[in-house]
């Protein structure tokens, strides 16, 4: 038996493929095994294990379902654990592209630049859209982090950058505290100018001259308003999910000052996950900036590009 639509390059057949993965999943939510789904559906148990943990993981990455790994029969186990939250995540999240299952674009250094120059020349906001903008791809942080962010964690009291700073529980989407370095010439350079521009403004502003005279417990990003972007929370009552609209649109606004088509946060976090992949991280570290705890997980989310054998073997002696 073989997975027959997992090579489709039809939108049509891999919006259906979605939502067969999606039944797979639900079915297991229900009690069946791996053996039996793969029965029903005619395929090999391989086969709808890796069906259902796409589905799981993305679901967890964009609704920010805490506690899910995926390690063999602890991931069915922990699925079940947060049935509810799994089962509400799938309802919203879309699938992946057509253009994502592909391929996530990765950007080079060098466009990551020329971006932040063209950003710089069509935004009418410059300075807190370039601050935004190299954010991303300094941290790879969710945009809904990123909004969450306050002065406090860019900034030491004496006014010099944090540089080992902590994305706090309240802030990481996942709830636990991960690591948060802030170790980029072009970042402090973007951020300097925005927090003056702010300071300026008067927006956050304190009276004595700690934290560059600015409250500390402000947002880091305001929104047009003067104020930080407005989370909303949404989902059943209890459950940790949260959305930041405004932080979204910004960063889709960002990405179209600089040029780039099919690009998204999440291709975002691609391109800081495979330059982190070619300067010698493992998945343990690439989990732990981006705040996954399973190395499998991070595997599945953010594969690491091989180069081709032919390229490889070249003039090997």
């Amino acid at each position: 038996m073989q997975d027959p639509k997992s090579n489709s390059s039809d939108p049509e057949a891999e919006g259906s493929d979605w939502m067969v993965s999606v039944c797979m999943l639900r079915a297991v939510l229900e009690g069946e095994t791996y053996d039996a789904v793969a029965q029903r559906f005619n395929l090999t148990r391989t086969a709808v294990e890796r069906r259902i943990k796409k589905v799981s993981l993305r679901a967890a990455m964009v609704s920010g379902i805490e506690g899910l790994n995926a390690e063999g029969a602890t991931f069915v186990r922990r699925l079940r654990m947060h049935r509810e939250a799994v089962l509400q995540a799938i309802a919203t999240v879309e699938p992946p592209s057509p253009a994502d299952r592909r391929d996530y674009r990765i950007l080079s250094e060098e466009e990551v630049i020329k971006g932040s120059q063209r950003v710089r020349a069509q935004s009418p906001n410059p300075l807190e859209d370039v601050a935004l903008y190299l954010m991303l791809f300094a941290t790879g942080a969710r945009p809904l982090e990123i909004a969450r962010l306050e002065v406090r964690d860019w900034l030491q009291a004496d006014g010099s950058v944090r540089r080992a700073s902590s994305m706090r529980a309240e802030t990481a989407i996942t709830g636990k505290a991960r690591p948060l370095l802030f170790r980029s010439a072009r970042l402090d350079e973007a951020m300097d100018a925005y927090l003056a521009e702010r300071l300026a403004k008067g927006q956050g502003r304190r009276d004595d001259a700690q934290f560059r005279g600015l409250d500390p417990h402000s947002r880091l990003f305001v929104s047009s308003t003067g104020r930080g972007f407005e989370i909303t929370p949404y989902g059943e009552p209890g459950q940790r999910r949260f959305r930041c609209r405004g932080m979204q649109e910004t960063y889709r606004k960002l990405f179209r000052y600089a040029g780039f088509k099919r690009m998204s946060t999440l291709s975002v976090r691609h391109t800081v996950a495979d330059r982190l992949y070619a300067r010698g991280a493992d998945e343990m570290q690439i989990g732990l900036l981006f705040g996954i705890s399973d190395r499998s997980a991070v595997r599945l989310l953010f594969p690491r590009r091989c180069t081709p054998l032919e390229t490889l073997t070249q003039e090997l002696v």
